[in-house]
């Protein structure tokens, strides 16, 4: 099963390969209707095979075509080989006749430059002017020549390795996520790759890369593919060709690249989500929105530039800091109810998708045509308790430190003053608004929630303590853990089945309460239990080789040992955020598991790289097997920024 892989731990000057799709632009309906064939010459140009001819990328015509070519290739010297129905075209040598009676399917240049082709039972060599066959002993459908006479072949269901009359079933060592083959090529660097009517995959360094959906290909019907000698291939499908290439970055590019995309399509004064497209896959289409949870979402946000920040002292980090940071300060401000935020809020003149427009809009009693959302809940407390930490610790000015002090006093004594609850404008306990200890402890159907609300309130009372020092804070805090047991609640955070449901959301709100409490709590006895809690945690979560979570781990607890699988993550994560669904449970290479999820969703027994999956934020299900989208939301960079930026800041990673 092809699982993320293990790398060292990145150094600033370190450099890996990032896989990029790019479609061939200069295609019209002539070429995406007509293309047979693709190779790479000599020169390391793509050449297109149609009905009428062979012709260079840009359209300009290369070579004629021989009757009724089956395949074509290029010498090493740089001449080209057409396969007919009756003979061999080599420029500069004529036409060499096949074997009287075969019928032939395919070609394939070697290395050294032999010439080989192949019926459906045998692969036939060009030497001193005779022709030489291999008995194969399987049913040939595809084939590619690599060096010393070496062949990799495909079958109707199995690929194979031929070698001097032995053949190896390569499903034994490594099964290809996808069969049967319709087309390979072996690149000069050594790498397979293959093309079926399900997508394309490559083996490279002993591994299966699978690369379907729209991300990487138009269609996932592939015709031909043909390696680009530099890693990449050339793949050609239904709905045209693109270019897959292995780009040298550095995790800083990568961050600088996610830092962009979010600036130009995902702010809006200050608050930063997901976007709509309008025309699915445009990336001028943007529709923002004002989601359910834009207090979490843009405290995340607000979080990363803070580390960020830290670890550049770029005045740009700080200003995207600071915007951010007033979005967050309004949604208190907008609602009128001291110490209420609000979920989302919308001003005058915003061309802005509204969530759920329902009854839990309010005419704004203090911003003038403002409307905000209420029902808030604790998951947007959770972001705002931890972006006034991190503001205040790594980027305020004196003034701000005043106002968040003020800001978090308030909320806290909201908090408070209602019996560990929020009360929104019409008078009522909000939804999930709930840390009391009559209702986390004693009400069965806040069971889920015990651990993870008691790990909440701790977090916010320790940040209050923090920002806002008040005797009230520090005995309600101890109260909570002397008479209401709330530290010990948090050694079961995580909540499984059969006691819960497995609620990958839970996971990232615990995260924003772990980092604030075990940063700031001092007492050994309280430290050994918040420890003892995220120790749990974090054994549960390892087997997602979660950026965020590992390397949140690590900043915590100065153990190391998981930031080599963050480092992976944030290497192979797409660098196109688009929603494309992505296929995967239908792979030989994979394993289902016997549990669905939350959502009834078929899951995997084992994450896949980030790259073969649906895009995803640290509150989704990395193990889905199947996503579902065409293109018409975006992910902000968030959930790569913010483990990518803490990490520096915490000394785990390189840029």
């Amino acid at each position: 099963m092809r699982a993320l892989s293990k790398s060292p731990t990145a150094r600033s000057s370190d450099a890996f390969l990032q896989d990029v799709a790019t479609p061939l632009t200069a295609l019209d309906d002539f070429f995406s209707k007509n293309v047979c064939r693709l190779a790479v010459n000599a020169r390391g140009t793509l050449c297109i095979s149609t009905a009428q001819g062979i012709f260079y990328q840009n359209r300009r015509r290369a070579y004629s075509v021989a009757p009724k070519v089956l395949g074509f290739g290029f010498l090493p010297d740089n001449r080209l080989v057409q396969l007919g129905t009756e003979s061999l075209v080599i420029e500069g040598e004529g036409a060499v006749p096949l074997p009287q009676g075969m019928h032939v399917v395919e070609m394939s240049i070697s290395p050294e430059g032999d010439i080989y082709v192949a019926t459906r039972s045998e692969i036939w060599r060009r030497a001193e002017g005779k022709w030489e066959s291999f008995e194969i002993g399987v049913p040939l459908c595809s084939f590619v020549a690599g060096a010393y006479a070496t062949f990799w072949i495909a079958g109707n269901k199995r690929l194979y390795i031929y070698e001097g009359g032995v053949l190896q079933d390569v499903d034994a060592i490594a099964p290809p996520p996808v069969l049967p083959v319709r087309c390979m090529d072996f690149g000069a660097d050594g790498v397979l790759w293959i093309g079926t009517r399900h997508g394309a995959a490559c083996l490279r360094d002993g591994t299966w890369r699978y690369y379907a959906g729209r991300r990487w290909l138009p269609d996932d019907e592939v015709l031909s593919i043909a390696s680009d000698r530099r890693g990449g291939a050339w793949i050609a499908t239904r709905g045209g060709i693109v270019h897959i290439e292995r780009r040298p970055m550095t995790l800083l590019q990568k961050a600088e690249h996610y830092q962009r995309l979010t600036e130009q399509r995902h702010e809006r004064n200050g608050y930063v989500a997901e976007c709509f497209l309008t025309r699915p896959g445009d990336l001028e289409s943007v529709l923002l929105q004002a989601t359910d949870n834009d207090g979490l979402w843009t405290a995340l946000y607000l979080a990363s530039q803070c580390f960020r920040y830290a670890v550049t002292r770029e005045k740009d980090a700080a200003d995207q800091a600071r915007r951010s940071l007033r979005a967050l300060l309004d949604l208190v401000y907008v609602t009128g109810v001291p110490g209420f935020p609000a979920r989302a809020l919308i001003r005058p003149g915003e061309r802005v998708f509204q969530s759920d427009p329902g009854p839990n809009w309010y005419l704004s009693p203090t911003m003038q045509n403002t409307f905000f959302k209420g029902d808030t809940s604790s998951d947007e407390i959770d972001g705002h308790y931890l972006a006034w930490y991190l503001y205040y610790k790594l980027v305020a000015t004196e003034e701000e430190r005043a106002e968040i002090t003020t800001v978090c006093r308030c909320v806290t004594d909201h908090i408070l003053d209602h019996g560990f609850t929020l009360v929104g404008p019409d008078g009522r306990v909000t939804s999930w608004g709930v840390w009391s200890p009559e209702k986390i402890n004693d009400d069965p159907e806040w069971q889920d929630e015990r651990g993870l609300n008691a790990l909440e309130i701790l977090s916010h009372l320790r940040v209050a303590m923090y920002l806002c020092p008040s005797p009230r804070y520090e005995e309600a805090y101890r109260n909570l853990i002397q008479r209401h047991h709330y530290a010990l609640n948090t050694l079961l955070q995580k909540v499984l089945p059969p006691i819960g449901t497995d609620n990958h959301s839970d996971d990232e709100l615990a995260a924003c309460a772990y980092y604030p409490l075990l940063q700031l709590e001092t007492n050994p006895s309280l430290r050994a239990l918040y420890r003892l809690s995220l120790e749990r945690t974090q054994r549960i979560l390892r087997p997602q080789r979660s950026a965020l979570h590992n390397i949140l781990y690590a900043a915590c607890t100065g153990r190391k040992e998981d930031v080599a699988a963050a480092t992976t993550w944030l290497e192979e994560s797409p660098l196109d955020l688009r929603n494309w669904a992505m296929k995967n449970s239908h792979r030989r290479d994979v394993k289902i598991a016997l549990e669905r999820d939350r959502f009834g969703r078929v899951q995997l027994e084992e994450v896949l790289s980030p790259a073969e999956v649906g895009a995803y934020k640290w509150n989704m299900n990395p193990f889905v097997a199947d996503s579902v989208g065409e293109g018409e939301v975006e992910l902000d960079a968030t959930h790569w920024l913010l483990p990518y930026w803490m990490g520096r800041y915490h000394g785990l990673i390189g840029g």
